[in-house]
């Protein structure tokens, strides 16, 4: 009897644990068919990616960009101003050689104009001997009137004609003399001051009329170059005024470039003056540029800033606070420029759980501004975007307002 009561229980429990593992089974059959199957995801496009450069406020130092030809201040043509064979020519008068003021350059035949001197020195002797015999007549007149007790003798019987007659002839011998002497000082032509010749027409036996032109020579120790601006980029320049008497230190600094293959050499100056009229031609401007000892005579390593060089200018002038200097590509138009603003917030959710954060995305905003000054490498603002902005410097096609892009930062270019 026991023995048949203990076999149902061992079904009951074999029966039990087949049912529990079914029902595993099954929960976890419906488990996996409850899951959520994933989404199929859709590439996301890849943003545009430009350049930008972060806007700060600066103190600015304006540089205005121009460029001439560089010419003697003092330039002269030299001429014969007496007539004569010329015999002697110094053995450096030849183009690009350097004279120091007073040095002999040409000499004229003088042996006409010694004779006219000789001549007018004999003309002023004979004056001079005249003049006296008129006064002491005069005297002997006046003391024969006296004796006789006549009274004052009248201008002719004092011989005052023939006294001033006298004193004429003795002036236009002097003057004749005078005249004589510059005449043989000008058979000899001196450098006028420190220079170089830059034309020698002239050789030794050759005949020099008056007025013939035996060379030129120019200055040496100041080079001026004519630089042409557009009015309004007087505005920037601190130039004296007309007719001011001004210092070096008073006008403004100007570097002035030439370049020989590769190498780059500058030269330092200043403005010292602007033509103050607008050419009709091409409605500019000119202010000119002086540079001290062009050729380095003064400082024999220097570089020879030589007459005819064109040069690039690059003129320092006014300086002013609250500028924002950018890359010139970051115009667009006259005075529009791109901003990269207002970073891309993305949403995440999960369930009943929602949560935002920043992303790598940025909006395009355009943004108009106000335009100082440009030139081919940059763009002066006063006014438009505020310092911190990004500022899109990059080539861009084909966008519009509100745009997402990616962004890469620039180094700052702000002086």
């Amino acid at each position: 009897m026991e023995q048949q009561t203990t076999n149902p229980n061992r079904r009951l429990k074999i029966i039990s644990t087949f049912v529990v593992a079914i029902i595993g089974i099954v929960f976890a059959v419906v488990l996996a068919g409850s899951a959520r199957k994933p989404k199929s995801q859709i590439p996301k496009p890849k943003l545009p990616s430009v350049e930008v450069q972060i806007a700060e406020l600066t103190r600015h130092t304006y540089r205005i960009q121009s460029q001439g030809t560089t010419l003697p201040r003092t330039s002269i043509r030299l001429v014969s101003e007496v007539s004569g064979k010329v015999i002697s020519v110094a053995e450096s008068f030849h183009v690009g050689q350097i004279f120091a003021k007073g040095d002999m350059l040409l000499k004229i035949d003088s042996r006409d104009y010694e004779l006219a001197l000789a001549q007018t020195k004999s003309q002023v002797a004979q004056a001079e001997l005249r003049l006296q015999m008129e006064v002491k007549e005069a005297d002997v007149v006046r003391r024969e009137w006296q004796l006789l007790n006549q009274g004052t003798p009248t201008g002719l019987q004092a011989r005052e004609p023939q006294l001033a007659q006298a004193r004429a002839a003795l002036e236009a011998a002097l003057a004749a003399e005078e005249a004589a002497k510059r005449n043989l000082n000008r058979c000899e032509i001196r450098a006028p001051f420190d220079g170089m010749l830059s034309k020698a027409s002239v050789r030794p036996g050759q005949f020099a009329a008056l007025a013939t032109p035996l060379g030129e020579l120019f200055a040496t120790d100041v080079s001026e170059v004519r630089l042409p601006l557009i009015a309004s980029d007087l505005y920037f320049i601190n130039l004296p005024k007309p007719g001011t008497k001004v210092t070096l230190d008073q006008v403004p600094k100007v570097t002035l470039s030439a370049h020989a293959g590769d190498r780059r050499t500058e030269w330092p100056g200043h403005i010292v003056r602007s033509e103050e009229t607008v050419d009709p031609m091409n409605r500019m401007v000119y202010v000119v540029a002086q540079v001290a000892d062009p050729y380095g005579l003064a400082n024999g390593n220097a570089a020879p800033l030589r007459s005819g060089t064109f040069v690039n200018a690059t003129i320092t002038g006014r300086t002013e606070d609250g500028i924002i200097t950018l890359q010139r590509s970051a115009l667009r138009g006259k005075n529009e420029v791109w901003i990269a603003a207002e970073r891309e917030v993305k949403i995440h959710v999960f369930d009943s759980f929602k949560w935002y954060c920043l992303t790598d995305e940025y909006k395009l905003k355009y943004r108009k501004v106000n335009v100082v000054y440009t030139d081919s490498s940059q763009a002066i603002l006063s006014g438009g975007i505020r310092s911190g902005e990004k500022v899109i410097v990059s080539l861009l096609t084909g966008v519009i307002d509100g745009m997402s892009v990616a962004v890469r930062e620039l180094e700052s270019t702000n002086e």
